[in-house]
């Protein structure tokens, strides 16, 4: 099990990634021409987010690099068909590969600025083009459809880019509902029982709203980490936490907060996770599962086969 000082870090770091990415979100931008789809693009995509939208804007066959989270992603969704076989998968982030990079001669590497900004100029001075987004720190769904109009406007395919956001903004009327049932979001649970959690300027308050919740932190800002105390004094309806390490682990730390009643906890696997931390067009599945769990809908504990069996998540290719 990995260490607490390991866990401060990498949580650490994506509150960082997150306030640097809300400062670049407007202010990010490529000057690159658009590119000509044809038999001669290649694609790398080192961003779930950016993986989906390309995906869903029928470029998936000219991919043919992503990061280890997106083909995760797209593995246990089944959609790995909309891919080539024989792509390369990085198996980290950041920093880039930057001389496998340069093995793929791609003609463009699509990048969150957020995850890898800081290397940006590093990959221009090798000769990579860059098209530059910054959609996995957005806070609600038009900085996404936002998102999606620039990438469709790179390669020449805005009328995709058009039905993508039509069928997200239909998805999110679908699963939208209205309602102020107090929502408690724990990302992370430390061993001392201190925890993180979203502001009210994050993505995964806007999810919480569009299902009919009350984020009861929403007076914070980013990802704080909370002592256990303002859980206890508020005692919210719903509590809602990331999966930590493994289900027994996750629940025997939720056990620890007394006072919860723990008919009132649901606990998200892996599948459920990403759908709620990746703001790309399927987290429009995740007001789906939040609403569910509001409504006392959904088990306890959000499974990857209960997800797949019960949701019927697709991503539409256009």
């Amino acid at each position: 099990m990995p260490s607490v000082k390991a866990i401060g870090t990498i949580v650490a770091i994506i509150i960082v990634v997150s306030v640097i990415s809300v400062y670049y979100y407007y202010k990010s931008s490529s000057t690159l021409q658009p590119a000509t789809v044809n038999n001669n693009l290649r694609i790398v995509s080192l961003a779930p987010s950016d993986t989906q939208i390309l995906i869903s804007l029928g470029l998936g066959k000219y991919i043919v690099g992503t990061d280890y989270y997106s083909y995760q992603l797209l593995q246990s969704l089944n959609l790995t068909k909309d891919i080539p076989s024989n792509i390369t998968v990085f198996s980290q982030i950041s920093p880039p590969n930057i001389s496998g990079l340069l093995l793929l001669h791609p003609t463009v590497i699509v990048i969150e600025k957020g995850l890898i900004g800081s290397y940006i100029e590093q990959m221009k001075e090798a000769g990579l083009n860059v098209l530059i987004t910054n959609n996995d720190f957005a806070s609600t769904y038009s900085q996404i459809e936002n998102c999606i109009l620039k990438v469709g406007e790179y390669f020449n395919v805005t009328s995709k880019a058009q039905q993508l956001i039509d069928w997200m903004n239909q998805k999110i009327s679908d699963f939208s509902n209205a309602g102020n049932v107090s929502v408690a979001y724990l990302l992370w649970i430390c061993p001392d029982l201190s925890f993180y959690t979203a502001g009210g300027n994050v993505f995964i308050n806007s999810i919480i709203v569009q299902a009919g919740g009350i984020n009861v932190f929403a007076n914070y800002s980013g990802y704080p980490l909370l002592t256990p105390s303002p859980l206890l004094i508020i005692k919210p309806s719903v509590v809602i936490a990331q999966e930590v390490y493994n289900l027994t682990y996750t629940n025997y730390l939720i056990s620890q907060y007394k006072g919860i009643n723990s008919s009132n906890v649901y606990i998200i696997g892996n599948l459920a996770t990403n759908l709620l931390n990746e703001p790309g067009p399927l987290s429009v599945y995740s007001i789906q599962v939040i609403k569910l769990i509001i409504e006392g809908k959904a088990p306890h504990f959000i499974s990857d086969n209960w997800v797949i069996n019960n949701l019927n998540v697709t991503l539409p290719v256009f």
